[in-house]
């Protein structure tokens, strides 16, 4: 008998198969690994450190910090969470700034206004020229009102002080989502700080009255 040799030949279409899967496979990875890049990561801005302040003692039984505020009129659920990322830093420096000394009254505080928005500017470039000349293309636009109240005994209130603050910033075009929620946490960062001096002076003026020592 007369062995002839013999060579194991792979399908044709098994190898095409294989060679597209490994080519889809690195294709995917390099592009996770640009997005990754271009993307930037989330960083939480560290917000006021309200412990090295004094307290502003009201002569209040308690302070009651109401957890709701106007909807926005126009808003996207981006807008919303920022929003609501705002007026939880607002309940938080209020909570941390005031404090109840005792008394038959109790403070109530509110926030009448609370926004955090993003828009498109109207008098952006768009296209390639906006993102090759970095021209501003987003504004972020934030605004807080906070009221506090002096309930007395009967339920009326007695007294009332009001502060409000607003700050913007632009975002220039080819800005990631997340680098924009990042400028949008340092907004709400650089608002506290606006916002902790703005209610300390209203209260001192507004307040007086009701100040313990």
């Amino acid at each position: 008998m007369v062995q002839r040799p013999y060579a194991t030949i792979q399908p044709s279409g098994m190898l095409h198969a294989m060679r597209r899967r490994l080519l889809l496979t690195g294709t995917l990875a390099s592009a996770a690994t640009a997005l990754a890049a271009c993307g930037g990561s989330r960083r939480d801005q560290p917000l006021p450190d309200y412990a090295s302040e004094p307290p502003l003692r009201l002569m209040v039984s308690e302070l009651r910090v109401d957890q709701t505020f106007p909807p926005l009129p126009e808003a996207n659920f981006i807008d919303e969470r920022r929003t609501e990322e705002l007026a939880a830093a607002a309940r938080n420096l209020l909570q941390a700034r005031l404090q109840a000394s005792g008394g038959i009254a109790y403070a109530q505080a509110t926030l009448p206004q609370v926004s955090l928005t993003e828009r498109l500017r109207t008098d952006r470039s768009g296209g390639m020229k906006g993102l090759v000349t970095r021209e501003p293309a987003y504004d972020l636009d934030a605004a807080i009102t906070v009221r506090i109240g002096i309930i007395d005994g009967s339920g009326a209130e007695a007294a009332w002080a009001r502060a409000g603050v607003g700050r913007s910033r632009s975002l220039r075009a080819g800005t990631s989502v997340v680098e924009r929620d990042n400028a949008a946490r340092a907004l709400i960062a650089d608002l506290m700080s606006q916002l902790d001096k703005a209610v300390e002076q209203s209260v001192r003026e507004n307040l007086a009255a009701y100040l313990g020592y």
